[in-house]
């Protein structure tokens, strides 16, 4: 199976914060991916967002590749957010915002990041406990 195939399907189940498993890593030639719909962020124009997240685990020492996948509505790839460790991905969505728990990976006990949809398009947002003490993520288009 392809990653697009393996994400629609995950869409068209549709069951928010489960965490579907693809695949089994080996150190031999072994991948595995887990996908976990997260449920939609809706803009200030009402246009819904469906939110994704996908860790694809691969090589010998089982490195791994976290991003944040927004699709339409109509579960066509809007584009995504690469993040630089699994620390930062978020868990849920509550009251239109991505819920990240980090206690496991720094000081932060809970963090909550708003992804900003200006016209209908996503932009970046910044995460981290104080000021000076996170990162800035980009969108990434696809369409």
């Amino acid at each position: 199976m392809y990653d697009d195939d393996i994400r629609l399907q995950v869409l068209e189940i549709d069951i928010p914060e489960k965490i579907f498993v693809f695949g089994k890593w080996n150190e031999k030639n072994g991948t595995e991916t887990h996908l976990n719909y997260l449920g939609n962020i809706i803009s200030n124009e009402s246009e819904v967002f469906k939110i994704m997240t996908s860790s694809w685990f691969w090589g010998l020492t089982k490195k791994v590749t976290n991003i944040i996948l927004v699709y339409t509505n109509d579960n066509k790839l809007l584009g995504n957010y690469y993040l630089d460790s699994s620390c930062v991905l978020p868990h849920a969505i509550k009251n239109n915002k991505l819920i990240f728990k980090q206690s496991d990976c720094n000081e932060c006990s809970n963090n909550v990041a708003e992804i900003n949809i200006y016209n209908g398009k996503p932009g970046p947002f910044y995460l981290g406990c104080r000021s000076g003490k996170g990162s800035l993520f980009s969108f990434y288009q696809s369409l």
